[in-house]
């Protein structure tokens, strides 16, 4: 008994080693307002489960969504960046037409985002 003991610990800690190593999920989304202005963002998920996001990025119903390898930073107006359940969101938000920053903005203070400014 003592025998199984031993071994059952060994592969419990034999198995601790390092943590695994996140990856990124990117998907860029584009939608119109009803005014006609295309709108487009991108959200960028550090995450330890990326083929759960991948498909929710693929599933989304009334957007154009698209994966992408990383986020541009181009033509940002800033970005809101989610913590939580050990992932980090960061959801970059691009000039087009009427949209700015300040419309931006509280969206991502509604969600307890952090915003910066770009």
């Amino acid at each position: 008994m003592s025998n199984v003991l031993i071994v059952v610990f060994m592969l419990i800690v034999g198995c601790g080693g390092e943590a695994p190593a996140a990856s990124y999920v990117a998907c860029e989304f584009t939608g119109s307002t009803p005014g006609g202005v295309t709108v487009r963002s991108c959200a960028e998920l550090e995450t330890y489960d990326a083929d759960k996001h991948e498909s929710q990025c693929k599933d989304t119903s009334n957007l154009e969504a698209e994966l992408v390898d990383r986020c541009s930073t181009d033509d940002v107006l800033g970005a809101c960046v989610l913590t939580g359940d050990g992932e980090t969101m960061t959801t970059y938000y691009y000039e087009a037409g009427p949209l700015t920053a300040d419309i931006v903005k509280p969206i991502c203070d509604e969600v307890n985002g952090t915003w910066t400014p770009r």
